[in-house]
């Protein structure tokens, strides 16, 4: 377990965050970044969490005009859950979340 206070909060906040909407992660994406940036370069996932960032980001080519916002928040909506994961690991999440 870690016990780091700044990473925890952080944790706390995506969480409060995230519950209020799972299934876009508004408003959280921010503090899933920052959380993961509090971390050790080496903690397990966070290879898979730069990946889902990077898939967000990428130009997708067969979205329609419309769905270009919805494709990203998608693939956003990933990353957080995959740092949401790595946070209950840690043990700084109250609840037990699912990819």
């Amino acid at each position: 377990m870690d016990t780091d206070p700044y990473s925890a909060a952080l944790a706390a906040a995506m969480e409060s965050s995230f519950a209020e909407n799972p299934n876009t992660g508004q408003n959280c994406h921010g503090l899933a970044d920052a959380y993961m940036a509090s971390l050790p370069e080496n903690t397990e996932g966070r290879e898979e969490y730069d990946y889902a960032v990077r898939r967000s980001l990428e130009r997708d080519n067969f979205a329609p005009p419309g769905e270009v916002v919805t494709t990203f928040n998608y693939k956003r909506v990933k990353a957080v859950r995959i740092a949401m994961k790595i946070a209950e690991e840690r043990g700084q999440t109250a609840r037990k979340w699912e990819l």
